[in-house]
């Protein structure tokens, strides 16, 4: 008789993109949960919270293992990685976060800059038709290209109602935006909701952007599917080599 087959390791895609990484590197925005790295690699965590802070903001994801302590406290809406030299880094994980900030475009810019030649960035997104997203329209590239061009460094009102409208309606649920009060609203502002959702085509078109007319070259070497196996079936990436 066959015997029950072995459940499948949500994290083995990511340990393959680990495989990738050597030398020294940082994770940006690790949450609770830091990206999985092989023996022998460094990485330092740039996050905007204390541990403390982020047990605050999110006591629903408190408990062990805990918020890791960051090496480097920087608000990467206003400040971006400006505390980092150009092309002082072998690696940069950037796992969920593009969504959360202000300015995607102007961060991956960033991370390209601090990137030695041939340096490695996994990036990582939620694709929006599996997650509370999947009600929300997609961000347009155009929205993205007019917030880099304006040098956006806030995310906006306007960003998070869409957030939390479309969460009430994916859960078959209505929201009033008058309802919120300033005190609310900033709050879900130092939670980072997801200012903009995308999918792994929409987002393509944001990296062809990114190339063809900002100079922020890449090299994919590797890429994680929506739903793949091995993955936790919600997420979309790529590793992709400084060129």
């Amino acid at each position: 008789m066959r015997g029950t087959p072995a459940p499948v390791d949500p994290l083995s895609v990511r340990r393959r993109f680990a495989s990738r990484l050597a030398g020294e590197g940082i994770e940006i925005g690790p949450g609770h949960v830091p990206f999985p790295v092989l023996p022998g690699v460094t990485v330092r965590f740039v996050d905007r919270w204390t541990p403390a802070d982020n047990e605050a903001l999110f006591p629903e994801l408190g408990g062990s293992p805990g918020f890791p302590s960051p090496h480097y406290v920087a608000n990467l809406d206003t400040e971006r990685l400006s505390g980092f030299g150009d092309g002082t880094q072998d690696f940069v994980i950037a796992s969920h976060i593009l969504e959360h900030l202000a300015n995607p475009l102007a961060l991956l810019v960033d991370i390209h800059r601090v990137l030695r030649s041939k340096g490695v960035l996994i990036l990582l997104l939620p694709d929006r038709h599996s997650t509370f997203d999947r009600e929300r329209d997609p961000t347009p590239l155009t929205h993205v290209v007019a917030e880099y061009r304006s040098d956006v460094r806030e995310v906006d009102d306007a960003h998070i109602i869409d957030q939390l409208v479309g969460a009430h309606r994916a859960n078959g649920g209505t929201f009033d935006p008058g309802s919120l009060t300033p005190e609310q609203l900033e709050l879900h502002r130092h939670r980072s909701v997801h200012a903009h959702v995308w999918d792994i085509h929409e987002f393509t078109e944001v990296l062809e952007f990114a190339s063809k007319e900002l100079d922020v070259d890449w090299e994919v070497l590797d890429e994680m599917l929506p739903g793949q196996e091995g993955t936790y079936g919600e997420e979309f990436g790529w590793v992709l080599a400084r060129s």
